[in-house]
């Protein structure tokens, strides 16, 4: 299985580095996080999975997805429940099966959370400091 780790897509990391401030979070403001190879449709499926495990899901429930025209499907699946800066978060691992690559799955790992207006975003948090050794 091929893994990888989506931090965020190329525009979202411009605009989260020219925002970047030493220990803030960065939320992703502008476009919405790209899925390579997927279609609009296809990440609007994904999205809805992902949504209904922002609220009152425990830790390891996983939501499936299907297109029926792309025949792509995939499953996200709630990791980890916190809360950062006085927002409540979630990081979402997502698993994708492309029709066109039967054999191989793409694996994504991303954080959200609730800003005040409501609506989840991408964030990049901050590395947490090692008390190993202190």
């Amino acid at each position: 299985m091929k893994i990888q780790i989506l931090r965020l897509n190329a525009a979202i990391a411009l605009l989260l580095a020219a925002a970047s401030s030493a220990g803030a979070v960065q939320f992703a403001t502008g476009p919405t996080v790209a899925w390579p190879g997927l279609s609009q449709d296809d990440v609007d499926r994904m999205q809805a999975a992902a949504a209904r495990l922002y609220e009152g899901r425990s830790i390891g429930t996983v939501e499936r997805w299907r297109n029926p025209d792309s025949k792509d499907a995939g499953e996200v699946k709630l990791l980890r429940s916190f809360e950062s800066h006085g927002m409540p978060c979630r990081t979402i691992d997502y698993t994708v099966r492309f029709e066109s690559r039967r054999n191989s799955t793409d694996h994504y790992v991303l954080n959200w959370c609730r800003v005040e207006e409501g609506s989840w975003k991408v964030v990049e948090l901050p590395r947490q400091r090692s008390s190993i050794g202190r």
